[in-house]
């Protein structure tokens, strides 16, 4: 898996002369729509495939379930999520993707409905005692990404139960957990799957806490000006889960693994770990 830092060196152009970007994008027709991405982006919601130099994930697959008469034309545009309110707030974008309990100032957007629910757990390289608590675990250091917020975990930190130990990548929070430098992760279920099981860390362990911790609502949040393509993707959000199709988008993008994640197994004939 290549690291975060890798995949921004290779679009350095791009991160580098935004303002050339924002400024060709808009021109934009009236069925264009500037989606602006924390690159590169989580599976199964938006990622970048590396192999096909392109954007895919959920996201992608509904705006292509689109009839073609009443298509968007979506240009996907790298950003950050420390960015991507001021550039949907000042118009330079258009639209992005998450929760409405993670937005700083909720009320400068429009929202569609949800597309699916974010589930997170905590993490650990150890098993979770029964029942668990954060309480019991007072100072405990947590893996947090940077410039995320953590709505349910931000109390704890406020009042110094635990430690916010702030990482640039979920593969990042993944291998401090492994060398003890935080106690615990939080991350979604699937962003779990996707980088606890890859061969990286075939000799560890990683534990899912027995319940989630949040289930936050996924939905596109929008320009206030934006209400009409709003009532349109609402329509199609309808007809993507009604007809099966998100499900089938999801099980596309995400890794099959279970928790908890064991050390890789290893051939008879070579000795080396399998791959997942």
């Amino acid at each position: 898996m290549k690291s975060t830092y890798q995949f921004l060196l290779s679009r350095i152009i791009l991160l580098l002369s935004p303002a050339i970007v924002f400024s060709a994008y808009s021109l934009s027709a009236e069925n264009s729509l500037r989606f602006v991405i924390n690159a590169p982006g989580s599976s199964p919601y938006i990622y970048f495939d590396n192999e096909e130099s392109r954007y895919r994930g959920v996201v992608v697959d509904f705006f292509e379930s689109f009839d073609k008469s009443n298509a968007f034309n979506v240009q996907y545009v790298d950003s950050s999520r420390a960015r991507n309110e001021k550039l949907v707030f000042t118009k330079v974008a258009d639209l992005f993707f998450g929760s409405s309990v993670w937005v700083d100032n909720p009320q400068r957007f429009i929202y569609s409905d949800t597309i699916m629910p974010h589930v997170s757990f905590i993490y650990a390289a150890q098993k979770f005692e029964n029942p668990f608590s954060l309480e019991t675990h007072n100072r405990a250091l947590i893996c947090t990404r940077h410039d995320f917020t953590y709505p349910y975990l931000q109390p704890y930190f406020n009042e110094h139960k635990l430690v916010r130990v702030d990482s640039s990548s979920q593969t990042t929070m993944a291998n401090m957990l492994s060398k003890g430098r935080c106690d615990f992760a939080i991350m979604s279920k699937e962003n779990a799957r996707a980088v606890m099981f890859d061969k990286e860390f075939c000799a560890n362990e990683f534990y899912q806490s027995p319940m989630p911790v949040t289930i936050d609502e996924l939905s596109f949040i929008m320009g206030k000006n934006l209400t009409e393509a709003r009532d349109k993707i609402n329509q199609q959000i309808a007809v993507f889960i009604s007809s099966g199709d998100r499900d089938k988008s999801i099980q596309k993008h995400i890794r099959p693994h279970t928790f908890p994640k064991r050390v890789c197994e290893k051939t008879a004939d070579t000795g080396l770990p399998t791959e997942d």
